[in-house]
């Protein structure tokens, strides 16, 4: 990733202030990364668990997809922890099935049990939904069928309430 991408915004929880806030692309890249053998990191990262929200915006800004994160994160800023709520060997198992050319159903099935329960896990507290109503980027202009549904789903997020009041 060089730079970028237009239609991404990534959202942070800031705990302290209670509210999402644009998270700068470049801090992303880094937390990101393995750079010259270093540890990803977040320069001035307050200790403990983080929500970060990838949102991803398709035509007219409209979001179009969300992929929530959640890191731990040391004192000096390194990200010690990624969640995917799976064990050493669920997570080979992903993995392998994922690259399977013909899954059977069984296979497909519990592939899409294996990245569930990843997604399950990354999702940030209910506290965070009033402010997410704020600042999520394209709410109103998500299409009905758009993949943003399945977060804003598990979230308690309808179309119904989509929009702040």
């Amino acid at each position: 990733m060089e730079g970028p991408v237009e239609d991404t915004v990534i959202l942070h929880w800031n705990e302290s202030k209670t509210c999402w806030e644009k998270f700068a692309w470049s801090s992303w890249v880094r937390l990101r990364s393995f750079i010259d053998g270093r540890l990803p990191e977040l320069p001035g990262a307050e200790p403990g668990v983080h929500f970060f929200l990838v949102c991803m915006l398709g035509k007219h800004g409209a979001l179009a997809d969300v992929i929530p994160h959640k890191y731990a994160m040391s004192e000096h800023g390194h990200l010690i922890q990624a969640f995917d709520g799976l064990e050493e060997e669920e997570r080979a198992e992903r993995l392998r099935l994922g690259q399977l050319v013909a899954p059977t159903l069984e296979d497909t099935e519990r592939h899409k049990e294996l990245c569930d329960r990843g997604f399950a896990v990354n999702l940030p507290p209910a506290r965070t939904v009033s402010p997410l109503l704020k600042s999520i980027p394209g709410l109103t202009e998500a299409d009905p069928g758009a993949a943003c549904w399945r977060f804003l789903s598990a979230m308690g997020i309808s179309r119904a309430n989509r929009q702040f009041n």
